[in-house]
């Protein structure tokens, strides 16, 4: 199985879990439930980074318009991973 499709479907499930806890009338009844749904969005989060981006995640940083595309540190660090990831020739 896909690792993205795991990631979709914990998604999926943390929003319909998001939609029963907005009808909670009960104040902490619905904090908790927020606060086991921010950790388990967290935890998808990470996977994402972790499992499904990996060492392409390094194309989606922020870029300062001012500069150029990656700086040198940037470029180093993506060219690393690409190389954790069995990708010989840059």
């Amino acid at each position: 199985q896909a690792p993205l499709s795991g990631v979709l479907r914990e998604f999926d499930q943390i929003q319909r879990d998001q939609r029963e806890a907005n009808a909670c009338t009960e104040r902490k009844e619905w904090w908790e439930r927020r606060s086991r749904l921010d950790l388990r969005m967290q935890s998808l989060i990470q996977n994402l980074d972790s499992e499904v981006l990996g060492c392409w995640r390094g194309l989606l940083l922020p870029r300062d318009p001012g500069n150029s595309p990656m700086d040198e540190q940037e470029l180093s660090r993506l060219l690393l991973e690409l190389q954790e990831c069995g990708w010989d020739h840059p």
